[in-house]
């Protein structure tokens, strides 16, 4: 299971890849949804449409102060830590391309996976060719999605080894 975080529903969705996840199972917080689902932005539709598929979770009001007290004490925002807390309790890995939660996650013990991440496994599955795998990579750069040189070229580098 996946907890998953705004900014790769928002990438993927900007590239039309919402499909890449179609096999996995997604878990979120009703404030991640609230972060993605913008009416009158382009692709809501799309991403209302996606949101059928998954398994959205309540917080109790005891969850949601927890989570206001490490949104404090870590210097992060409420919905991702509202989703940290999820991830924990479902013990499940927790996919973003936030900076900040990927350290705050990996600190708590907890796996976390980048967009890159989860494109390296679904290509390493055989779920994605490589050629794929890299017009996908390519497409997420295009729509302005954090990847340092460096690490954009280890990924391509990390396809073709495949």
């Amino acid at each position: 299971m996946i907890a998953i975080d705004s900014t790769p529903l928002i990438h993927l969705s900007r590239i039309g890849r919402l499909d890449i996840l179609e096999n996995c199972s997604l878990i979120t917080t009703e404030s991640v949804r609230g972060e993605v689902i913008v009416e009158g932005k382009a692709g809501v539709s799309r991403l209302k449409e996606f949101f059928d598929r998954v398994e959205m979770v309540k917080l109790s009001k005891k969850d949601i102060d927890t989570a206001s007290s490490i949104a404090k004490s870590e210097y992060v925002h409420q919905t991702d830590a509202e989703l940290l807390l999820l991830a924990k309790r479902k013990n499940c890995t927790l996919l973003t391309n936030d900076r900040a939660l990927v350290l705050l996650t990996r600190s708590m013990g907890i796996k976390v996976w980048w967009v890159t991440t989860l494109l390296l496994n679904l290509v390493k599955a055989g779920k994605l060719s490589k050629e794929e795998g890299k017009y996908i990579l390519n497409d997420l750069i295009i729509s302005e999605i954090r990847i340092e040189t460096g690490v954009y070229i280890r990924i391509l580098r990390e396809i073709d080894k495949n």
